[in-house]
């Protein structure tokens, strides 16, 4: 049975850490900016709530910190792993060409919706994609020296699988161009997994 590595396992919540990292800092930031504010204000009684702004910024700083290190820490786990059995190469190579291939794979077709109160044209992303685009952000690419592993969400509804049921060829295509020193067989799908695996040539 094929199973997630490490790295599809770990990719996604490091991604997630990082994205969470700076945001808890620009809270800390915002709210200890508030604190320093309310400390220069003389004409009314902030005592009370400058200690709670210092609370929140504290604790925003703390979260960042944690998330920093917990996504540093996977991080670190992953290029130990690739050290002893692979090569750190092949770990830059995994990040990139998932980013990759979730831009390919990602559908930006617009529609544009008129209002009729007001009589404005607002332009939307298809809702017909926004299931099959959340199941793109869930795609990894997982590079090593003698094998490609490929895995993809199948999106839930109807129409998202309809989608990646029409794009499997291209797909197929775009992954095999990608990986020109490996072999791909027919994608094989697992419960609501799709998997294209390619051995070294």
């Amino acid at each position: 049975m094929i199973t997630k590595t490490y790295f599809m396992r770990s990719f996604n919540l490091i991604l997630y850490l990082l994205l969470v990292t700076p945001i808890c800092c620009l809270f800390g930031w915002l709210f200890n900016f508030i604190s320093v504010q309310l400390s220069t204000i003389t004409l009314i009684n902030l005592e009370t709530v400058k200690p709670i702004t210092d609370k929140i910024s504290s604790i925003s700083y703390g979260f960042a910190l944690v998330f920093l290190t917990l996504s540093l820490l996977l991080v670190g786990i992953e290029i130990i792993q690739r050290l002893k059995r692979d090569s750190l190469w092949n770990y830059v190579q995994s990040v990139h060409r998932t980013f990759l291939l979730r831009h390919f794979l990602f559908q930006r077709e617009r529609v544009q919706k008129v209002s009729n109160l007001e009589h404005q044209t607002v332009t939307t992303i298809n809702p017909i994609y926004d299931g099959f685009n959340r199941a793109v952000r869930k795609c990894v690419v997982d590079v090593q020296s003698d094998t490609v592993a490929v895995f993809l969400k199948v999106p839930r509804d109807q129409q998202g699988q309809k989608i990646l049921k029409d794009i499997e060829a291209q797909l197929k295509e775009e992954i095999a161009s990608q990986h020109a020193g490996y072999y791909f067989s027919s994608p094989v799908r697992v419960r609501n997994q799709l998997w294209f695996i390619g051995q070294k040539r």
